[in-house]
């Protein structure tokens, strides 16, 4: 799990260590986990994937499911390899070192194998921060109670419920996610 229960412990303020309270806290981290790969578009873990490519543009950059690629480990271009040597890996895309090679036009005809997404000790912070919110939430959520937070002003006050929409923990996550088309 990216997020740990000492971590989740200390953000929450929840320190209860019961079996019982561990198991539903684990439970809470792995769906906001979940939640967070979802939004995304990818598990950010460090992993190996192998994809075809549905759709050759002819484009000297090649975007892939992932993002924080690390290392391309085969190339395929129809039924050519290529020479991974000749491969610039950047954050979500690969490239020709040459500059000039273009990836070729066509259906399913580019397979890519590449590890990416970053290990847990390198895990962005906005990332565990998310998923750590997310988690805090669920928990607040427990036995039917609803997350409120209040506000007072000069002239008033103000009761916010947070409940189920976790879009304001997503949304700092928007630059890193992956979209498709």
């Amino acid at each position: 799990m990216i997020a740990s229960i000492a971590m989740f412990n200390t953000y929450s303020g929840n320190f209860e260590d019961s079996p019982e309270a561990v198991q539903l806290k684990t439970a809470f981290l792995s769906t906001a986990e979940d939640i967070v790969a979802s939004y995304l578009g990818f598990d950010p873990n460090q992993q190996e994937y192998t994809d075809v490519v549905a759709c050759g543009s002819g484009s000297r950059r090649l975007y892939l499911c992932a993002r924080n690629i690390t290392s391309v480990g085969a190339l395929t271009l129809g039924t050519t390899e290529v020479d991974i040597t000749q491969v610039k890996v950047c954050d979500d895309y690969i490239s020709f070192i040459d500059h000039t090679t273009k990836f070729p036009i066509g259906e399913d005809n580019i397979v890519v194998s590449y590890t990416a997404g970053w290990e847990i000790e390198q895990m962005p912070s906005v990332i565990v921060v998310s998923i750590l919110r997310i988690a805090t939430l669920m928990l607040s959520e427990t036995g039917g109670n609803i997350g409120l937070t209040g506000k007072s002003f000069a002239d008033n006050s103000r009761t916010f419920v947070n409940y189920s929409n976790y879009r304001k923990y997503l949304q700092p996550l928007d630059s890193m996610r992956i979209l498709g088309f």
